[in-house]
């Protein structure tokens, strides 16, 4: 008979039972050991909103020619300003000349953005401007005019521009309104936050017009009384003088300075020859007399103002090809040449606080006063090489 290699019942009932008691063990085993638990995870947060503060300060080079010796002056400490008498209430502090009403000179400073397109020139209103900021905008291939006006009174002001970081420099200076035709949402965020009075033509379209004829760059326009009646309409009209300028009829002595060419872009080359005739600054651009259409007088200053500021490269895209913003740095101090009876002083512009003019003092720590009249500060790049001679 054949051996049958099938297990019995009670052999199988053993092995399975010994199977059983084995998988227990490796089972209690296997959940002895320590697991790990999950790590946790902390949500995500919301990203707060950007301050858009500029990228770090990189100094735009534009050296306008291969030899340019142009350095900022080193740092030095504040000067104290020598105390003067109360001014006249006649006088303005802005140009220094008397009027004859002087509730004009306790008005609010009009600080309006001129554009400087050659297309569009000659320019309205530009030559009636106390005072006169010009600067390179983005892409370098333009300037543009923050023009001051207090007890002028321009029937026309045209073009009006957007507004640039610059604003926020210049307009607190005087308590000034800011007259402007819009501006990048960046900027316009800034402004905003700003405490001086705001006048966008976006948000304020009553005070300012168009006028045909002209493209985009060139037909928005407004008049010094259309702005002032919005102001008093709204409120918004002051009835205190500012801080201003010292000022001294007196020639003073030092280096010869009947020409100066300032190397703007080369749409916007600047010249301002002496008159000693007029004793003013005849300005031109492009070589050609630069005229104010209202009057159609060639422009003239009696001060002109060479005001070395670094020039940083910003974040904040201004135009549709991607041109970014121009932080010109008007804080501390730098160097500065005041250039006045054909004659210029080498020196240093003082920031004492961003509410006042910024002043002018020589080497030897003294105010420089300008020539009653009015006054062009050309804003420059640290490595500009202006001709003075």
């Amino acid at each position: 008979m054949t051996q049958n290699h099938l297990l019995t019942a009670p052999t199988r009932n053993y092995i399975l039972g010994i199977v059983s008691v084995a998988i227990l063990v490796a089972l209690v085993a296997c959940g002895s050991k320590q697991s790990s638990s999950p790590t946790s995870q902390a949500l995500p947060t919301k990203t707060s909103r950007p301050t858009f503060t500029p990228l770090p300060p990189t100094v735009l080079s534009v050296t306008a020619t291969p030899n340019s010796t142009a350095t900022p002056l080193p740092a030095t400490p504040t000067p104290t300003p020598t105390p003067t008498a109360t001014p006249d209430p006649n006088v303005s502090p802005l140009t220094g000349q008397r009027v004859d009403d002087p509730s004009l000179l306790k008005r609010r400073v009009l600080a309006a953005r001129i554009g400087n397109d050659p297309e569009i020139r000659p320019q309205e209103g530009l030559g009636e401007a106390d005072i006169v900021y010009e600067e390179i905008m983005d892409g370098w291939t333009v300037t543009r005019f923050t023009a001051l006006y207090l007890d002028s009174d321009a029937e026309r002001i045209r073009p009006i521009r957007s507004a640039r970081l610059s604003g926020l420099s210049i307009v607190p200076q005087y308590d000034a309104a800011y007259v402007h035709s819009g501006a990048s949402d960046e900027i316009r965020w800034r402004i905003s936050q700003a405490s001086f009075v705001d006048l966008d033509e976006y948000f304020n379209p009553q005070p300012y017009g168009i006028l045909e004829g002209y493209d985009w760059r060139g037909r928005m326009y407004t008049s010094v009384e259309s702005i002032r009646a919005y102001l008093r309409q709204k409120g918004l009209e002051k009835d205190a003088r500012i801080e201003g300028y010292p000022f001294d009829a007196t020639p003073p002595t030092g280096k010869v300075a009947t020409a100066i060419q300032i190397p703007y872009p080369q749409f916007c080359v600047v010249d301002w020859d002496y008159d000693a005739t007029t004793g003013c600054y005849l300005r031109s651009a492009q070589g050609v007399p630069h005229l104010d259409a209202l009057t159609d007088q060639q422009i003239a200053a009696e001060n002109v103002i060479i005001f070395y500021a670094e020039h940083r490269a910003t974040d904040i895209v201004e135009d549709s090809v991607g041109s970014t913003a121009i932080d010109i740095i008007m804080t501390g101090s730098g160097r500065a040449q005041v250039c006045r009876d054909g004659v210029v002083t080498e020196g240093k512009w003082v920031q004492s606080s961003p509410d006042k003019p910024i002043l002018y003092y020589n080497a030897a720590d003294e105010l420089i006063p300008l020539k009653p009249g009015k006054t062009w500060i050309q804003l420059v790049p640290l490595d500009y090489d202006v001709k003075i001679n």
